[in-house]
């Protein structure tokens, strides 16, 4: 995911809550600022539905106690009053009101102010909740994209309880945010904003970020507040597609039907348990985090990349969450495989960099993208996510032996086969190259997709067609496992080449990308087929896919985990000798902890069972720094400094949460653990290592095929024991 166009957001500036399509960011006191810096608003499916949300009373100011809400589609906020005079003159002394925002999301934002004054007298308040939208598509507020056209933002309209905020788009779609009291305001004001209704050139929209206030409605309550009563103001805020009105449940009712599908999420999760505590809460904050991120479509559960830039199906991230996952559960690899599946590229686009059987990069249902003005309603612009479909699809089968889901996804593995050994391969030399063809397109194709990601030591772009290191590594694998699959299906022949083709590539690979003097992969070939010599995480992933020989997989381990590729928190996304390197950059010395699970997972796939250890350590020990225990995005790739205990320096423009980084930790445990599973046989092969912080580990309702398994893990005196301690006709095996 490229950061060249997000905007810088201040540390502890927001927060987020989201359910399916519909997410939330707000600053700290729970309000949406209209001139807001920070990408502030209620957002559906690509488009901003409200921009302004703010709370406001006349005769008191009022400080934030605290936030809470560790399932993020909820949120407490608690409020005090300061010391203040009221306007019959009465002294009022501070913290003697409470205000407290209980929200959550559904369809829609759904929230109670309620207000408690320990007093002996009434107090007399005037509440004012102001609401309006700008209706801007993402790319907009990203300041990605223009508009060559203009929608209009009508005034809103009032119907007793009910205001509707209005847009109609230029692509001729009515869009309006639903906002409905339970309680009743004592009046309701309209004001008409700073937007121009009709653009004079007819052209240019006016709706600019941070310097147009939208037109808006404020609900005014006239309150009063007895000694020791609660009163309370209940509304909800839902975004609509067409001209449509939206039914409203009770609140109370509302939030009871989220928890229990947080609940249920959680049952259907592989129970994890250790003796660190610290450790139970980071991995408990990874799975709610993907549970907020999830997105339930007709195909299954796909987990969105990130908020809040990225709240929408990314090919190359819901595949590696769904890969990284499989210990935890297998629903959204299903869900996964299935939309990607659907989305399949079926022709030559050059706007879209589309071609046969390549799978999607990103998938977006805003305003610009139904225009053209940008080409994301599907763009294919990815060199890996093909490769890495047919990867997760033999995965999946080897933890739950389905191949009924083989047979469904024959042809969409046959399309994207295809498409790595005849589309993929640009300029016929045996590697995947990319090269966008798009005007709008990404210029960089792999997950280091920001425009410098790929350079020369002197910081000159690399020309396409570029053929990424790891990309190679994830073609060999996919068609490893596919001949595997393909073998099983009866297709010999096919099976047989796929092999060959692998062995070709394998023994070309290390011939080409090999760099002798540095004993270690180059990070690309360029356009002509020259190595570009930059010292990077990527060939990581390489141990990870298996392409590397044994003596070449040591050298390349040994320099990930050197000086100036272990920052102390992570590997970092490239050598610190190298002049482009910067650790405050996005990918030129940052350090990702999806990309640092994938090396884990190589590490260990050759035998560097301390090394991996090492490098999980230093990831969790990051992530313990962060606030609620979140595993970041990214961060900073400074050295980590003992002495003087330093902490991991966060990156400022980083989704929050992010799937893959969710993920991120449970691929590092199923990793340490060795867990190998062969769902057909219903077989369990573990060889576990724990690191030195953990002493006991177990897992409940672990899925290997149609059953489940529980199992204890406990250091025993240079080993590990293993108890089994519940089977559902598997058989578990211990190797040493």
């Amino acid at each position: 995911m490229s950061a060249d166009f997000r905007t810088a957001l201040p540390f502890d500036s927001r927060t987020v809550l989201k359910e399916n399509e519909v997410f939330l960011v707000s600053d700290v006191s729970g309000d949406i600022r209209a001139l807001s810096r920070e990408g502030q608003g209620l957002y559906f499916r690509d488009t901003r539905f409200l921009s302004m949300f703010e709370m406001s009373i006349d005769e008191i100011s009022i400080s934030l106690l605290s936030a809470a809400g560790d399932q993020s589609f909820m949120g407490n906020l608690q409020f005090t009053n300061n010391p203040g005079q009221l306007s019959d003159g009465a002294t009022l002394e501070g913290r003697t009101i409470s205000v407290r925002r209980n929200r959550f999301i559904r369809d829609g934002l759904h929230e109670r102010i309620g207000f408690f004054s320990y007093n002996s007298f009434p107090v007399q308040i005037t509440v004012r909740l102001a609401f309006g939208s700008d209706f801007r598509d993402m790319f907009e507020v990203r300041g990605y994209a223009q508009r060559t056209k203009p929608g209009l933002v009508a005034v809103p309209t009032v119907n007793g309880q009910t205001v509707w905020l209005n847009y109609r788009g230029a692509d001729n779609v009515v869009r309006r945010t639903q906002i409905s009291f339970e309680t009743p305001p004592t009046q309701i004001e309209l004001a008409a904003g700073d937007l121009e209704q009709h653009p004079s050139d007819g052209v240019r929209d006016r709706r600019v970020e941070r310097r147009v206030m939208p037109p808006h409605v404020v609900a005014v309550y006239s309150l009063t507040l007895p000694p020791r009563s609660p009163v309370s103001i209940t509304l909800h805020v839902v975004p609509l597609v067409g001209e449509t009105c939206a039914p409203v449940a009770p609140l109370d009712a509302e939030y009871a039907s989220m928890a229990r599908s947080y609940q249920e999420w959680a049952e259907r999760c592989t129970e994890i348990e250790s003796d660190n505590e610290l450790f139970n809460a980071v991995l408990r904050r990874s799975m709610y985090d993907l549970r907020l991120l999830m997105n339930d479509l007709p195909s299954g559960p796909l987990p969105a990349a990130g908020i809040p830039w990225f709240s929408v199906p990314f090919g190359r991230d819901s595949l590696i969450t769904s890969y990284q996952t499989l210990m935890l559960q297998p629903d959204m690899a299903y869900g996964s495989l299935r939309f990607l599946a659907e989305y399949q590229g079926r022709e030559l686009n050059d706007w879209r960099d589309e071609e046969p059987g390549k799978i999607v990069h990103e998938v977006r249902l805003g305003e610009l993208a139904q225009t053209g003005d940008v080409p994301h309603d599907s763009y294919y612009g990815t060199v890996d996510a093909t490769p890495l479909f047919l990867i997760l699809l033999s995965e999946l089968v080897r933890w739950t032996g389905d191949w009924d889901l083989v047979a469904e996804m024959r042809e969409p593995m046959m399309r994207a086969l295809d498409w790595l050994r005849r589309w993929g391969d640009l300029n016929g030399d045996g590697f995947l190259e990319y090269r966008s063809r798009s005007p709008r397109g990404l210029r960089n194709q792999g997950w280091k997709d920001s425009a410098n990601a790929v350079c020369w030591r002197d910081g000159q772009p690399v020309e396409p067609p570029i053929a990424l290191v790891e990309v190679q590594g994830y073609g060999y694998d996919a068609r490893i496992r596919s001949a595997e699959l393909l073998s099983e299906l009866g297709d010999e022949a096919l099976a047989s080449e796929l092999l060959a083709e692998a062995a070709r590539l394998k023994e070309q690979f290390e011939r080409r990308f090999w760099l002798d003097g540095e004993e270690f992969l180059a990070m690309a070939l360029d356009g002509h087929g020259q190595p570009v010599p930059v010292v990077a995480s990527n060939p990581g992933h390489c141990l990870w896919s298996g392409i590397l020989s044994s003596e070449k997989a040591e050298a390349v381990a040994r320099r990930l985990v050197a000086e100036d590729m272990d920052s102390g928190w992570g590997i970092r996304t490239m050598s610190s000798t190298e002049p482009s390197f910067n650790p405050m950059s996005y990918h030129n010395g940052s350090v990702w902890p999806h990309d640092n699970s994938l090396i884990v997972a190589g590490l260990r796939r050759y035998g560097f069972v301390k090394e991996a250890e090492r490098v999980f350590t230093e990831v969790y020990e990051a992530v313990l720094r962060f606030g609620g225990y979140r595993v970041p995005e990214l961060y900073c790739g400074f050295d980590r400094d003992r002495h003087y205990q330093s902490m991991p320096a966060q990156y400022p423009v980083s989704c929050s949460p992010q799937a893959w980084s969710a993920g991120a930790l449970f691929l590092m445990l199923r990793e340490m653990l060795g867990l190998r599973p062969d769902g057909a046989r219903g077989r369990l092969s573990v060889s576990p290592h724990l690191p030195a912080w953990l002493n006991r580990l177990s897992l409940r309702r672990l899925r290997v095929g149609s059953g489940t398994v529980d199992l204890t893990f406990t250091r025993e005196g240079g080993g590990v024991r293993l108890d089994v301690e519940r089977t559902d006709g598997i058989d578990v095996v211990q190797e040493r």
